[in-house]
C-alpha cells in the first residue's frame, strides 16, 4: 500500500504556518488565524471555541454516525452517496444555507477514460490509455498508485454518475475542439492538455470531457447529486461548519466538533470522518504565505465565497502533512489548445513571449500571474482575427497597421517586439516552436496587417492541494503514518496530482478527482479495498 509516495512533501506544522504567515510574533493562534478567513466562516466560530483537535475524554456527543462528511460540495455530495448507498449512517455538514461549494460555479466538465459515452460516439479510450496520458500531464510528483485507481475507478464512475441522474446522452460530441466554459449542449470533448504534442506522442488523444446537461455545467453536475443526496434520506445539517476534530486515547479522529445556529455540537464518527471543506482562496494570511501572487496581481474569484482552509487547518492540527500548497488554478479566458486565439503571439510589458499559446488555459494564467508585472497582452493579425470569435474575448483593445505602430499602443519597445515577432514568424516557417513547443498546426506566422491587441482575462481560480492522502484518501503525518479515521478529498486533500494540479492535466480533472475520490473515501472507510491493501 501506497501511504504517499511523492518526491515532494511539506510538513506544515501549526508552528510553521504561524511563522510562514508572520503571525507567530503576534501571538495569534490557529483558531485566530481561522477567523481572518471571510465573513460568516468556520473561522469565525472557531476563533472563540479553537479549533485544535481534541481529546475525546470529556466530550458530550450530540449525535453519531458511521461516516461524518464535512463540507457539501460535489466531493461531499460523492461521498455521503456512496455511504448511504452501502447502508451506513451519514450526517452531512455544510457551513452556508445552502450547498453546491466550488462544482456549482466550474465548468462541468468530469475528466473520465474507457467510457460507455466515448464507445457510443466511436472512440477507442481505455483505462490504460487514460492512465498514460493522466500519469504523464501530472508529473513526477504526482501519487501515481492514486491515479492508476482514479483511472481504473473511471468507466465505473461514469455508469455511477448516470445512475446518481446525469444526462450525458442529449448533449454532443466534439471531437476537434478544446472546450473551455463556451460548450453548452455538448455531452463530450477535449478538457485538456489532451491534443498538446508532447502528450500527444504518449497517449492516443481523446475527448475525456464529459459534461452533465442541459447546459454541460457544474450546475447540472451538482444537481444531479444533489437530488440523490436528498432520495437517499441523507441528513444534513446547513450553516453548521466543523470547527475542529476530536481524537481518542489511540490518536484515531473519533468525532468533529461543528457550531450550529443553537450552539457546539459534538458528532461521534464510529468508522471515519471525511473532510471536504474546499480550497483556502478565501483565507488572505494563506494565499500571502503560499501563493502571494494571487493576492497582488490575480483576481480571486471562488464560487462559494466560503473557500478559508478550515478543512486543511482542522487536518493540520489533527497532525497531518500537506503538499504543494503552492499549487494554484488561474484560468485565462484567451488560448485555450483548439481556439484560433491560440495562433496568435502572448508577450509581457518587456515585449517577450512567455508561454506556448496552445497550453491549457490554467497553465497560462499561471504564466501571466508570474510574468514579471502580468500586464500581458495577445498580438494576432488580421487572419487570426478573421477566424476567432472575437464576441468571445472581448473588442481588441487597438489595432495597428504595422510593428512600429504597435510597440507605440503597447508602450513596449519597438526592438525588442521586432526581435520577438521576427523569430517567431521564423520558426513558424520551420514549422517547429523553438522557444516553447508549441503544437505546429497553431504554429502560424504574425504577418497579415492590420494587427490586434487582444487582452483576455484571469479568471477562475482555486487552490489545488492540501493535507496529504494516500490512494485511498487516507490522511497521513509528516512520517507517512496514516491518521486513522481521518479522510481528505477534493481541494482539501493533496498529493494525488503533485505539483501539477488542473494546470497542466486540465479541466475535469477536479471534478474527476472530487467525486471519485468520495467514492474511494467512503470505499476505503467501509473496508472495500481491505483486501488490495494487504
Amino acid at each position: 500500500m501506497n501511504k504517499g509516495t511523492n518526491k515532494e512533501t511539506t510538513d506544515f506544522s501549526r508552528r510553521d504556518f504561524l511563522k510562514s504567515t508572520a503571525l507567530a510574533g503576534a501571538g495569534l493562534s490557529m483558531a485566530g488565524l481561522m477567523a481572518a478567513c471571510s465573513p460568516n466562516s468556520a473561522g469565525d466560530q472557531a476563533a472563540s471555541s479553537g479549533s485544535s483537535a481534541q481529546s475525546a475524554e470529556n466530550v458530550e456527543w450530540k449525535k453519531e454516525a458511521d461516516v461524518v462528511v464535512v463540507g457539501y460540495g460535489g466531493a461531499g455530495a460523492a461521498a455521503a452517496i456512496e455511504a448511504k448507498k452501502a447502508g451506513a449512517n451519514v450526517v452531512l455538514l455544510e457551513m452556508n444555507k445552502q450547498a453546491g461549494g466550488s462544482t456549482i460555479a466550474n465548468g462541468g466538465f468530469i475528466m473520465m477514460g474507457g467510457t460507455d459515452l466515448q464507445k457510443k460516439n466511436g472512440l477507442e479510450d481505455s483505462v490504460e490509455n487514460y492512465y498514460a496520458y493522466l500519469s504523464a500531464a501530472a508529473g513526477e510528483n504526482a501519487n501515481q498508485e492514486a491515479i492508476k485507481l482514479i483511472c481504473d475507478s473511471s468507466p465505473d464512475l461514469y455508469r455511477w454518475c448516470v445512475e446518481c441522474g446525469m444526462d450525458f446522452e442529449s448533449g454532443a460530441c466534439d471531437t476537434e475542439h478544446h472546450l473551455g466554459g463556451y460548450n453548452a449542449g455538448t455531452s463530450l470533448g477535449y478538457s485538456g492538455n489532451e491534443m498538446a504534442a508532447q502528450f500527444a506522442k504518449i497517449a492516443k488523444p481523446v475527448p475525456r470531457g464529459h459534461m452533465a446537461q442541459p447546459g454541460s455545467s457544474g450546475k447540472d453536475m451538482f444537481e444531479a447529486l444533489a437530488a440523490t443526496v436528498e432520495s437517499a434520506g441523507v441528513e444534513v445539517l446547513y450553516e453548521t461548519p466543523g470547527t475542529r476534530l476530536v481524537k481518542d486515547e489511540t490518536g484515531r479522529v473519533v468525532g468533529i466538533v461543528a457550531k450550529s445556529k443553537d450552539g457546539e455540537i459534538a458528532i461521534k464518527a464510529s468508522k471515519g470522518i471525511v473532510l471536504t471543506c474546499g480550497g483556502f482562496v478565501d483565507n488572505t494570511p494563506m494565499l500571502d504565505a503560499f501563493y502571494p501572487f494571487v493576492n497582488k496581481r490575480g483576481p480571486r474569484l471562488t464560487t462559494a465565497g466560503s473557500e478559508n482552509g478550515s478543512g486543511i487547518l482542522m487536518g493540520v492540527d489533527a497532525g497531518a502533512a500537506t503538499f504543494g500548497m503552492g499549487c494554484f488554478q488561474v484560468g485565462y479566458t484567451i488560448s485555450t489548445a483548439s481556439e484560433p486565439m491560440s495562433k496568435g503571439l502572448l508577450i509581457d510589458e518587456y515585449a517577450n513571449r512567455i508561454v506556448a499559446e496552445d497550453e491549457y488555459n490554467s497553465f497560462i494564467g499561471k504564466a501571466i500571474i508570474q510574468a514579471p508585472t502580468s500586464k500581458c497582452f495577445l498580438i494576432v493579425d488580421d487572419a487570426t482575427m478573421k477566424e476567432a470569435d472575437v464576441s468571445r474575448f472581448g473588442e481588441p483593445l487597438a489595432s495597428a497597421a504595422d510593428f512600429s505602430e504597435l510597440a507605440a499602443q503597447l508602450e513596449v519597445n519597438e526592438a525588442v517586439l521586432q526581435q520577438t515577432v521576427s523569430f517567431y514568424n521564423e520558426s513558424a516557417a520551420m514549422g517547429e516552436d523553438r522557444q516553447f513547443g508549441k503544437d505546429p498546426k497553431f504554429l502560424r506566422k504574425v504577418d497579415k496587417a492590420p494587427f490586434y491587441i487582444v487582452r483576455g482575462k484571469l479568471h477562475a481560480l482555486a487552490s489545488g492541494n492540501g493535507v496529504k492522502v494516500t490512494e485511498f484518501m487516507e490522511v497521513v503525518d509528516k512520517d507517512d503514518r496514516i491518521i486513522p479515521g481521518l479522510y481528505a478529498i477534493g481541494h482539501d486533500a493533496g498529493g494525488v496530482y503533485g505539483d501539477s494540479y488542473d494546470l497542466k492535466v486540465g479541466e475535469g480533472t477536479a471534478s474527476s478527482f472530487a467525486v471519485n475520490g468520495g467514492r474511494i473515501a467512503v470505499k476505503n472507510i467501509l473496508g472495500e479495498y481491505d483486501a488490495e491493501k494487504k
